[in-house]
């Protein structure tokens, strides 16, 4: 792996706080895997360093589906999956005044949140962006969805731009190298109307409680989530990129929301979130060698 140094993109920062754990920098997360998360001035959680933008893509091609991908876990399975894209519509409905008719899904896995959409929403034409070879696939060939590209960040939105009506990206945000870029793009692919639902992981909510870790920073932290946002960081993030929250919820260790595009208003940015989410860390992850 190749290793380079982040910018913070909220405040333009270098370096920050490492986590610690037994009074050393954390070092490792999930499946082993080498991590640095650090905490910036802004308060905003990040790996610094982290692995290069090859290696990701590599990984996401090659290495993602074995180790994350929902549908084929023997505990998650396709009916996780549409668990999940039901709680996203029941979240999204109401701040619709007419169904959307252009969907998209990006990093929809193997389609079938999509194709629970398109059961739900009759007309709605269905698209999505995956990196995985084998699920791009089987959008194709089983679901019958349009794959528009497989890279957020490739050249789809030159085709797209004012879209779509509905943009789902549920557990996406925290997975992006260049979150500013990468949702600005995003944002000027909606349609005039259109509306985008995103959940994140809640830093300030991490999961503690696991049946198969006994050191929840093994899971939490991963070298696939560069950002690990809560709610204060994630607002701001999305302010600068010209989208605005119409409603939102923290629920179950993950903040959602639904948001539209102008300008953000009555929204500040906490002054000691970067000393809550210190405090947080080493109240959480013990510093003490046993």
């Amino acid at each position: 792996m190749e290793w380079g140094k982040a910018i913070c993109h909220i405040c333009g920062a270098r370096d920050g706080e490492p986590v610690h754990y037994q009074g050393r920098p954390l070092i490792k997360g999930q499946f082993g895997y080498e991590v640095h998360p650090i905490v910036c001035n802004c308060g905003l959680v990040y790996l610094n360093p982290r692995w290069s933008t090859a290696d990701y893509d590599i990984f996401y091609q090659q290495l993602y589906d074995d180790l994350y991908r929902l549908e084929i876990k023997p505990d998650y399975g396709i009916d996780g999956v549409l668990k999940n894209m039901a709680q996203v519509w029941e979240r999204a409905a109401p701040y619709f005044k007419q169904p959307p008719v252009n969907i998209l899904d990006a990093g929809c896995g193997s389609g079938h949140g999509l194709r629970y959409l398109g059961e739900k929403i009759p007309g709605a034409k269905l698209a999505g962006i995956e990196a995985s070879p084998e699920c791009c696939r089987t959008l194709r060939e089983e679901i019958g969805v349009e794959v528009v590209d497989s890279d957020l960040n490739g050249g789809w939105t030159k085709r797209c731009k004012g879209q779509f009506d509905f943009i789902v990206m549920r557990h996406v945000v925290e997975h992006l190298l260049d979150p500013l870029i990468t949702l600005t793009r995003i944002k000027n692919s909606l349609s005039s109307q259109g509306l985008i639902y995103i959940a994140v992981p809640d830093m300030m909510h991490p999961r503690t409680v696991l049946r198969d870790y006994d050191k929840w920073w093994e899971y939490w932290f991963r070298a696939v989530h560069p950002y690990y946002y809560c709610r204060e960081t994630l607002f701001t993030t999305l302010k600068m990129t010209g989208l605005h929250p119409l409603g939102w919820g923290e629920e179950n260790e993950e903040i959602w929301l639904i948001a539209a595009t102008g300008p953000q208003q009555g929204y500040t940015v906490d002054s000691q979130l970067r000393l809550k989410q210190l405090q947080l860390l080493q109240k959480l992850i013990p510093q003490e060698l046993p």
